[in-house]
């Protein structure tokens, strides 16, 4: 990564987290709030988007009395050639590789049946899908990420990650706008209005009720995404909200949901040495208690 860009990491934390609270603020507010001038902001966002950076804001949508989704952990004897078959399949939201105890997960609209597919070996769990949350990235510094961690104390109130709302009352017109908008809320409008014929105070509507449906939020990696690796945990835990606060302190965007009474969690390292650094200390959080 370019050395000017390194440089200015600070002040793309504090964008980063003025759009994280306020994921609709336009950019001179940004600036007026970070003290920022607002050229340097849209100049500063073109330069996180292209160096992948900044990420969103997504849409997350939260389970619904008539709208759930399903996660499945999977081992396949050939994993890739069952990834390859779900490639635009209807109803699968997103598919994953990985090694260890599973090596395909999916998240589907629907409850279904991996076990007739060929080189099918085990369902390891599945279940209904919380609301997935990310973590709000605090620090860039490694060293102090882990001394924070370090530190929490055991925790107490037993908590999970899930919060279903009444009915989801979308119709065609309020899913076009979902499915432009959910990798970037903030992407322009104009386009997919005229394209697909809906009116402008149809959108202000619906996003205006948005956030009863959904959580939005950006997601930040300081040296750029594609240098992370994930790792991918399912805890046993009665304390999802403490464990995913305790674990969102790591700097760079953690994401979690419940899948049942487990806590899912996808954390992100540059290396080995963090990697190994990581495994302690979800070791100590065993310890005091945050799982099982």
């Amino acid at each position: 990564m370019k050395a000017q860009i390194l440089k200015r990491l600070g002040k793309f934390l504090k964008i980063y987290q003025r759009l994280y609270d306020e994921p609709f603020l336009p950019r001179y507010k940004i600036g007026k709030k970070t003290g920022i001038t607002r050229s340097s902001v849209s100049r500063y966002f073109v330069e996180m988007y292209e160096n992948s950076i900044l990420h969103g804001p997504y849409l997350c949508l939260k389970p619904a009395a008539n709208y759930h989704q399903y996660v499945s952990f999977l081992k396949f004897c050939d994993p890739f050639n069952a990834y390859k078959q779900f490639k635009g399949f209807p109803g699968v939201i997103s598919r994953r590789l990985s090694c260890g105890s599973w090596n395909l997960s999916f998240i589907c609209e629907n409850l279904m049946d991996f076990s007739q597919l060929k080189g099918y070996q085990q369902t390891v769990y599945q279940g209904v899908k919380g609301t997935t949350l990310l973590s709000k990235v605090t620090f860039i510094n490694w060293s102090q990420s882990v001394e924070e961690i370090a530190r929490v104390p055991p925790p107490e109130k037993k908590t999970r990650l899930y919060n279903e709302v009444g009915d989801l009352p979308w119709g065609n017109e309020e899913w076009t706008l979902f499915n432009h908008f959910k990798y970037n809320a903030r992407k322009k409008i104009s386009h997919v209005l005229s394209d697909s014929e809906i009116h402008y105070r149809h959108y202000e509507k619906w996003l205006m009720h948005l956030p009863e449906f959904a959580e939005i939020y950006p997601a930040f990696f300081p040296y750029g995404s594609g240098n992370y690796f994930a790792l991918d945990f399912l805890f046993t835990s009665e304390y999802h909200e403490q464990l995913a606060n305790v674990l969102g302190m790591l700097p760079s965007t953690s994401i979690f949901f419940s899948v049942g009474e487990y806590l899912f969690a996808r954390l992100s390292v540059l290396d080995n040495k963090q990697k190994d650094e990581l495994l302690y200390l979800i070791g100590g959080l065993k310890q005091k208690g945050y799982y099982t």
